[in-house]
Formats: structure tokens, C-alpha cells, sequence
């Protein structure tokens, strides 16, 4: 239980748990004291402080170990290392009659979940703010863990960069298991420093307003040399430079030079996607996913390989030829009714992998079913700030929003 991999999580279980005692406060009070150094810096090798040995007369992990069993949670399983608490049957079963995908954290013993891209944390935020309260009424503690690409502090991006008052004010919140990374790419998961840290699964998996274009070209059906031609033509031309003393990407669009992060323009495509949100994700969720990444990840979705043509890029004019009355019955989507993708179409098994793991041996995969909505956010359910301003673009068609199942 204080292992490096679950210290964190049971740090805030113990916290949790004497805070909810009968103890008297002048005991109750100076035990969490105790504890929050290592609450709060779960890398530290000798996670407590000095108060903790005053207070029990033991060294700081045997006085863990001794709290643990006094309140109760030694033997409590920790479904982070045993898997999921869950099976694909159950969640299948819960989507069938649950509007709200993330009412599953109201049913589950420990509720988790990733946000990949979190950019302001906005989405974080409003969701800690809806679940926290019910979760930790019911005596549980709720993970989020959320990383972005964007350096903190960087000159680039500023508008998608978390605030240190946010960071801060999620960390301190009781109940509430929070990590974020900054300067974090989500398909460099396997680092040695994140790999302890970072749960091998969660309920939850989401990404909203997936990036384009990372994530609007594949590169295994689409050339280098279309992409580039085709990023150029409508993006503008573009290079590498130095803004404020760090790497940046210049863009030359209608006469203005426009600044971006270094991999801005960093193709990925849809099956690196589709691969990390599998493998780490119970359920996933991509929110305010614009059309151009929707058809690209749906073409590498559907079984039939006449939907993934070579060097054929996706437009208004060859979206109907490729994907024929799939393209047709999507098209006819509401905000209200969510469509199984398994119901119009054979789903792809046997998706190839591209994301290395150091668990997971497997060179396939695939989903079980998509459910599919049209729309950006919904009544009840968290959202991100890129999804609420998606209202105000009225230049952008309505985004799409997809449940994915992993088989």
C-alpha cells in the first residue's frame, strides 16, 4: 500500500478516512498534518514529515502502515494493479441506460479518470465540481490524472495552458486524487517517471477536441508529400523558428505570420489515438471532435477497407463516395439520439497497433461498439471550454461526440 505506484492513492484513502473519524481534534488534526507533505509530493523517498514519527513513535512507513490497519483499509483491494472493477459486459450494459457517460464514476468503488489534452483544465474542473461532492459522500476517493503537450509557462498557446491557481486548487481538494503534467506527450506514456505514477487503466479515458491536424490525416493511408502539400495549401506555408527564446512554428496564412508550438503541425493520425484511449481507457470519450479528425478516426473504425483508400483525402465531395450510406445515415444525426456504429456497420478488430507498450504484447485491437452523437456539449454532462465556445463558431458545422468500448 506504499509502494511507489499506489502511495498517492492510499495517502488520500488515509487521509480521507481519519478525517471521517470520531478521533478528538487535538489528534485528528495533527495526524493530517502529518500526512499532507506526503500527500502533496508522493516522489519524496521518505514520504511523511517528522510529525508523524512524534505523534505514533514510529519511523514514517511504519507509522503508514500502522494508521492503514488501524482505520481499516489494509487488505482493501486496489483495483489500479488487480484491473478493472468492471467488465465490458457491465459497461455495455450501463450505456444502454445511462444518458450521462460519466454518471460510471457514481458507480464504481474507485472512480478514475485520464484527460488527455487537458489543456486549461476546464473540462477537469467542471467535473470535479459535479462528482466529487456525491463520490465523496459515499465514503470513495476520486483519481483524475490530466496531462497536456504545452509547456507551462511557455509564450506559445497561452490560451490552452492550465493556471497555477487551478493546479493548486484541485490538488488541496479533499477527496480528490489530482496530477497533472505539463510538457507531456500523450504517446510517450512509458517514461520510467511517468510509468509509477500513471495508473495502467482507468473508467474513464477522454480527450476533447482531439487536435487538428495531429489527428485529421492518417499517415498510413496518406502520403508525407499530400499531407504536406495539402497542409500548406490550406493552412499556408510554414517553418520552423525561435519566438521568446524557444522553438515555435511560423505560419504564413492570409498575410499574417501566425505563431504555434514546434509540433503543432506533428501528424500522428487517428490509430495512434485510437490506440493509447484502448489500452488505458474502460470507457473512453472524445468530446468536440471536429469533422475533419471524426471522418478520419470513423474510416479507421468500420471494418470494410474501401473506407481507408490510398492518398484520397477526405472531402466534401469524396466523403459521400467513400463512405456511401454510412455517410448518409450520420448525416441525419441529432443532439438527442446517440447512433451505435456496430448497428449501421462491421466495426474493424483487428486495428493495428502503433503506440509501443511495455505491458501489453498485442499487434491489434479493436472496439466492441461507438456510440455516436452530433453536438458539442450536453445537458448534465462536463465539458471542456473548447467545447462551449463551439456555439459561438458560426462558421464550424456541429461537432461530433463518440463513446468507444474497448473489446
Amino acid at each position: 500500500m506504499i509502494a511507489g505506484h499506489t502511495l498517492l492513492a492510499t495517502l488520500h484513502r488515509l487521509s480521507e478516512a481519519i478525517r471521517t473519524s470520531t478521533l478528538p481534534p487535538e489528534i485528528r488534526e495533527p495526524l493530517l498534518a502529518g500526512l499532507l507533505p506526503a500527500a502533496h509530493e508522493p516522489t519524496m523517498p521518505e514520504p511523511g514529515s517528522d510529525l508523524l514519527k512524534r505523534l505514533t513513535g514510529f519511523p514514517t512507513t511504519k507509522a503508514l502502515r500502522a494508521l492503514c490497519v488501524h482505520f481499516g483499509l489494509a487488505g482493501l483491494p486496489d483495483h489500479s494493479v488487480t484491473g478493472p472493477d468492471r467488465t465490458t459486459d457491465q459497461v455495455d450494459t450501463f450505456l444502454r441506460s445511462h444518458a450521462n457517460p460519466f454518471d460510471l464514476l457514481l458507480e464504481v468503488e474507485t472512480p478514475s479518470l485520464l484527460d488527455l489534452g487537458a489543456g486549461d483544465l476546464s473540462f477537469v474542473h467542471e467535473l470535479v465540481a459535479q462528482y466529487l461532492p456525491p463520490i465523496r459522500e459515499h465514503g470513495r476517493l476520486l483519481t483524475v490524472h490530466a496531462l497536456d503537450r504545452i509547456k507551462p509557462g511557455s509564450s506559445l498557446g497561452t490560451a490552452y495552458q492550465a493556471t497555477q491557481d487551478r493546479v493548486a486548487s484541485l490538488k488541496t481538494k479533499p477527496g480528490l486524487q489530482f496530477r497533472y503534467w505539463g510538457d507531456q506527450d500523450m504517446f510517450a506514456l512509458e517514461k520510467p517517471d511517468r510509468r509509477s505514477v500513471l495508473r495502467p487503466w482507468y473508467h474513464l479515458v477522454t480527450c476533447w477536441a482531439p487536435a487538428n491536424p495531429t489527428f485529421s490525416y492518417e499517415p498510413s493511408r496518406l502520403s508525407p508529400e499530400l499531407i504536406d502539400r495539402h497542409l500548406r495549401e490550406t493552412r499556408g506555408t510554414y517553418r520552423q523558428v525561435r519566438a521568446h527564446g524557444e522553438p515555435a512554428l511560423e505560419v504564413l496564412h492570409q498575410g499574417r505570420a501566425l505563431l504555434f508550438p514546434e509540433w503543432k503541425f506533428d501528424i500522428r493520425g487517428p490509430l495512434a489515438l485510437l490506440d493509447v484511449i484502448a489500452h488505458r481507457g474502460l470507457l473512453c470519450v472524445l468530446g468536440a471532435v471536429d469533422s475533419e479528425v471524426f471522418w478520419e478516426l470513423l474510416a479507421q473504425l468500420v471494418a470494410d477497407p474501401s473506407t481507408r483508400p490510398r492518398d484520397v483525402l477526405f472531402t466534401e465531395q469524396t466523403l459521400p463516395e467513400v463512405f456511401g450510406r454510412l455517410y448518409r445515415d450520420l448525416q441525419t444525426l441529432t443532439q438527442d439520439r446517440p447512433q451505435s456504429l456496430a448497428e449501421l456497420t462491421d466495426l474493424r478488430r483487428d486495428i493495428p497497433r502503433t503506440v509501443a507498450s511495455s505491458t501489453d504484447a498485442a499487434t491489434t485491437f479493436g472496439f466492441r461498439d461507438v456510440l455516436i452523437r452530433r453536438g458539442a456539449t450536453f445537458p448534465g454532462m462536463p465539458a471542456s471550454a473548447t467545447a462551449r465556445q463551439f456555439s459561438r463558431l458560426r462558421e464550424e458545422s456541429a461537432p461530433w461526440f463518440l463513446l468507444l468500448l474497448p473489446a
